[in-house]
């Protein structure tokens, strides 16, 4: 999954002179499969900026892809390679998100790639909270791996708070060496106390040692009773409120119900995302701060006015945006240049979000939209 500095990285490329070279390389395993398709793609790009910029020579974009040509084109769970390449600096990026073979030479970085790898709903943290015991896995990129807990962690209720006897109407806990009498009374009433003890530890060590640094949604996994009394306790700003998994979590095979587990909870957070995405499209539509006029939409981009920017992954538009937001399709570099492109970048470069979506998770059926960071007065 991209993040921050790839994007980051690619917007202070753009400030260099172009034009660039962009490969997205699919990784299988198979070294004479991804060997025979880096090849396959070097040579296409090599025959494109010929095309396109015969005034550029590839002595200068062939710097970066050198460590490739022979080296290897695997690293670690990696599902694809981008190489993004300028006359004068380059730099590249494991993907961990699938990607298609492709390689384009345009007047900006092509920022799509990274934009598309931005999936916000492929990274979280799952809490599987038993009454007596927890345990925690990170999903990342939509990869489950359960947390080896250290042995300070509240792991067990009687780890965490001792352990409880009961003799002639007193209860009492023993915890180490010591034994501290609780008192007299209902032990239905010092359970109830005990469970809200533990949730309240097990809450505090999860945000402190996970959510507060990670900063990633935490999904909970409980019965319907420890959903309710775990929420009810919980200072953790990172709990998702919506997404939860309603059920007792098997605690002694959590390693074999993970897969499933996560599986639900990213198709959860897709809906969730998609119907937010749709909600806030409306929203801003009924306030007349949408556009999906491409002149207009441009000029709104030019001058600092989109909030958000929506395009589907499959779209493409020839042309390129200039300076002035005016749209150029007369030369050969921009006959093949994404116009989209141009325009996740300059959204980006302001300051605004982008979201490279598949079709089934935009919130209209045009291929762009964007919402307004105010109504903008002159658009044409």
């Amino acid at each position: 999954m991209a993040n921050h500095f790839d994007l980051h990285a690619a917007l202070t490329l753009a400030t260099q002179p172009g034009p660039f070279v962009t490969m997205t390389l699919p990784v299988t395993g198979l070294a004479a499969t991804d060997r025979t398709q880096f090849k396959s793609l070097l040579k296409r790009g090599k025959e494109r900026l010929l095309e396109v910029a015969p005034d550029r020579a590839w002595s200068a974009y062939a710097e970066a892809f050198a460590p490739f040509d022979h080296g290897p084109l695997t690293n670690g769970s990696a599902s694809g390679l981008l190489i993004m390449a300028g006359p004068t600096d380059s730099y590249h990026y494991w993907l961990h998100t699938p990607v298609a073979a492709t390689i384009t030479v345009t007047y900006q970085p092509n920022v799509l790639p990274i934009l598309q790898a931005q999936d916000k709903t492929s990274d979280y943290d799952l809490l599987l909270m038993g009454q007596k015991s927890f345990e925690l896995a990170q999903v990342r990129s939509g990869r489950p791996e359960l947390v080896n807990l250290p042995v300070d962690a509240p792991a067990t209720m009687a780890h965490a708070l001792g352990t409880e006897q009961k003799g002639r109407g007193r209860w009492q806990r023993s915890a180490g060496e010591h034994t501290h009498y609780s008192g007299t009374g209902s032990l239905d009433t010092a359970k109830s106390a005990d469970q809200r003890n533990y949730f309240m530890l097990v809450d505090a060590y999860v945000s402190q040692h996970f959510s507060n640094s990670d900063q990633v949604p935490l999904i909970l996994v409980a019965s319907t009773s420890d959903q309710g009394n775990f929420r009810k306790i919980s200072q953790n700003t990172c709990l998702d409120p919506a997404v939860r998994v309603v059920q007792n979590p098997n605690l002694l095979a959590a390693n074999q119900t993970l897969a499933a587990l996560t599986l639900s909870v990213t198709e959860q957070r897709h809906q969730q995302a998609t119907q937010i995405r749709s909600d806030a499209y409306n929203q801003a539509r009924q306030g007349e701060q949408v556009l999906q006029d491409l002149g207009a939409l441009a000029t709104a981009a030019v001058q600092g006015q989109v909030l958000k920017l929506w395009l589907r992954d499959d779209a493409s538009q020839p042309g390129h945006l200039t300076a002035d937001g005016a749209i150029m399709t007369t030369t050969a570099l921009s006959r093949q240049n994404n116009l989209y492109n141009d325009l996740a970048l300059l959204v980006s470069r302001r300051g605004g979000q982008v979201e490279v979506l598949p079709a089934e998770a935009m919130p209209t059926r045009s291929p762009v939209a964007a919402q307004l960071r105010l109504r903008a007065a002159v658009l044409h």
